[in-house]
């Protein structure tokens, strides 16, 4: 297959979602962007690793593009996001030390190295260009089965565990798979399920000894009789063992090295057992509501602070939207195994970051933009010059309403013209959270949550439907009005953990060290 077909193949006009859980898309202007939007992903497949650096620094140009195309982002703002965000500090695309072609037989002996994602990236083209194949077969094969989980007796040089590797560096491989799942790009998938193999397995090792290794441990709660995902966080909070401060980048491999097991039976407490419809959507909820208030409420420290929009937990908000279109190709056993992966995999972000407290009274007290509110840090109008609506306008001329009737479609239009790669998924991934769940009224949670027969904290009396956009208005303030002539921030909050990376990546520039 000649170069031209083949790139084609791995990336056709994208398809509708796959399921009615999965988000919508906003329209566009026309096929150009289409057509910028596949130019793009091409030439980052040819160009381009999936690292940026030698630090495991990932590329996220296909994310950027795809979300801000799913918010209807026309062909002159993708090809802008394309070169003028990514292409400066990207790594050149490289063949394999010795040319090495991966194969059934020594798949396991280069997992987690880099240097031979090129090789994997080929061996996985072949996968999803196969004749006959499926997603759900490529998935259920290479992320979920047993055998390219734990081998006994272990065949080659290592573990395969690439349900690990799959959720792994901040779950990077789950989104990237994701948005060729809910796109139907082949060549999203093939790149994603590479980029797993490369990963390593380090932190999320966990994610083997919850899922694979254990039987259900006597101490578990009889079936039917466990936890709703809220109810274990406010146990962990309560709970001593673990730190109330942040992590840094060497002390989160401690900290997992060390509680483990008491984080795995947190996880096992979950109530997570798909057996039909009902069950995965209950378990997708809990999941969108966990990411809120780890994000969402654990980055606010009060109106009058800066809002801290934690760039780690971000991630659990961002990657939990692709869930319900790779559920939808998976078996009910997958489901349950990703469902109970991502929750493990989040657990432990948020024990990084300081397991924040979840203040949901006074973060829901402030009025919901449009309506003015300027004693916060953060004031609920746009700045700059507002629109005079015209008499005639509904409600009336002088309501907030009137000039900002849906304050959702200012907060997309920023992320789409706003230079920062993350908040346009951010955005994408709330909004389409409020589509779903901005029905839920105050107490909604309470009546579920009481059925555990454990203690179940009073602030969550508070959560509510409008939780999705305070937390949208939040991170587009914190990262700039830039539609409305502010500044791009950039004020994700890194913290202590990546200070260490950015320091060693500097030091090896100075020395001309640094292969970029």
């Amino acid at each position: 297959m000649s170069v031209v077909p083949l790139l084609a193949h791995l990336f056709p006009p994208p398809r509708p979602p796959p399921s009615v859980l999965s988000p919508g898309r906003l329209p566009g202007a026309g096929p150009d962007a289409t057509t910028a939007l596949l130019k793009n992903l091409k030439d980052n497949h040819e160009r381009s690793h999936i690292f940026f650096n030698h630090f495991l620094f990932h590329n996220h140009a296909a994310h950027h593009l795809i979300a801000l195309y799913a918010l209807g982002g026309a062909a002159p703002v993708l090809d802008a996001a394309y070169e003028d965000t990514h292409l400066d500090h990207m790594r050149d695309a490289f063949v394999a030390p010795e040319g090495v072609t991966i194969t059934e037989e020594n798949f396991t002996d280069y997992l987690g190295n880099d240097q031979y994602y090129n090789s994997y990236l080929r061996y996985f083209q072949g996968v999803v260009l196969e004749p006959g194949a499926s997603i759900p077969s490529a998935l259920e094969k290479y992320i979920f089965s047993d055998h390219y989980n734990l081998r006994y007796p272990q065949q080659g040089k290592q573990q395969p565990q690439m349900l690990n590797r799959f959720l792994e560096i901040l779950l990077h491989p789950i989104i990237h798979v994701g948005y060729g799942v809910e796109f139907g790009l082949p060549g999203l998938i093939a790149e994603g399920l590479a980029w797993t193999a490369v990963h390593p397995a380090g932190a999320t090792t966990l994610i083997t000894r919850h899922l694979f290794e254990h039987e259900q441990p006597k101490w578990m709660p009889r079936s039917g009789s466990r936890l709703r995902a809220l109810n274990i966080l406010f146990l962990m909070r309560r709970d001593p063992r673990f730190p109330s401060r942040r992590t840094g980048k060497l002390e989160y491999g401690a900290m997992l090295r060390a509680l483990g097991e008491i984080i795995n039976k947190y996880a096992e407490m979950w109530d997570c057992e798909i057996k039909g419809q009902d069950d995965l959507e209950r378990c997708l909820e809990e999941i969108v509501w966990t990411g809120v208030l780890m994000y969402g409420v654990g980055s606010w420290d009060g109106d009058d602070a800066e809002y801290r929009a934690d760039f780690f937990t971000a991630h659990v908000i961002t990657s939990s939207l692709f869930l319900p279109s790779l559920c939808a190709q998976l078996s009910h056993r997958s489901q349950t195994l990703l469902l109970r992966a991502h929750f493990l995999t989040s657990l432990t972000w948020w024990l990084a970051r300081g397991r924040p407290g979840f203040r949901i009274q006074d973060f829901v007290s402030s009025p919901l933009p449009p309506i003015p509110n300027t004693s916060t840090r953060y004031p609920t109008t746009f700045p700059g010059p507002q629109p005079a609506p015209a008499v005639c306008a509904l409600p009336s001329a002088a309501s907030p309403y009137a000039a900002v009737p849906n304050a959702w479609l200012p907060i997309l239009a920023n992320a789409l013209v706003h230079p920062n790669e993350h908040l346009c998924k951010v955005q994408r991934a709330l909004a389409h959270f409020n589509t779903m769940y901005g029905h839920r009224k105050p107490r909604f949670a309470m009546e579920f949550l009481a059925k555990d027969g454990v203690d179940v904290d009073p602030e969550y009396a508070y959560l509510d439907g409008t939780m999705f956009l305070r937390i949208a208005w939040l991170t587009g303030a914190a990262l700039g009005w830039v539609r409305e002539g502010e500044a791009n921030t950039g004020a994700w909050d890194y913290d202590v953990f990546e200070k260490a990376a950015v320091e060693e990546m500097e030091t090896a520039k100075r020395f001309g060290q640094a292969p970029m």
